[in-house]
């Protein structure tokens, strides 16, 4: 199911496991992912809260709660229906953007497609689709006020259309098809 899934957004989506089986939760739920998201790019962590450890104070922005035990990390949890659309979103992204695999940029905009409390978290820190889409295609920000979230993201996923090629192909391939995502 998660071929076509960087390395590091599969890294995202363990990470969301662990975050539900650590509240509790029977479901991975978009809360969750971005939860995984913020522990694996450090980057965008920062940028949504100024607090030296902000896991907790997201969490508690997030609404969650210990609804049980913690769940050992040998089970697996299933996604919950927001969840799997988040997915969808983050896959239907990366196809509107031309790339090639599903990369954290494409699941944190899914997350901003999906309403709910992880969305509304992100759109109060400043983050909105345009501004997100813009800096995952690589187009240069010209919206005043967005410079440190443009700044950010960029830093994040600087190179990341050229780390979703696949290394083996000859450089001459791999620059037609830089050109041809540039167009």
């Amino acid at each position: 199911m998660f071929e076509r899934y960087t390395e590091k957004a599969r890294r995202v989506i363990f990470f969301a496991r662990y975050e539900a089986s650590q509240w509790g939760e029977p479901f991975i739920q978009p809360a969750h992912l971005l939860l995984g998201l913020l522990r694996e790019d450090k980057e965008l962590f920062r940028l949504l809260s100024h607090s030296p450890d902000p896991l907790p104070s997201v969490a508690e922005e997030l609404g969650l709660k210990v609804s049980g035990e913690k769940i050992s990390t040998s089970v697996d949890l299933p996604l919950s229906a927001e969840s799997k659309r988040v997915l969808v979103y983050g896959a239907e992204e990366a196809e509107l953007l031309g790339d090639l695999a599903i990369g954290p940029g494409h699941l944190l905009l899914g997350l901003l497609r999906e309403p709910g409390a992880a969305c509304d978290l992100l759109v109060r820190r400043g983050l909105t689709l345009p501004v997100v889409r813009d800096v995952v295609k690589g187009i240069p920000q010209k919206r005043p006020g967005n410079e440190q979230i443009v700044n950010t993201l960029r830093a994040e996923f600087k190179g990341a259309l050229m780390s979703l090629l696949k290394p083996e192909l000859e450089p001459a391939v791999v620059y037609s098809l830089a050109a041809e995502k540039t167009k």
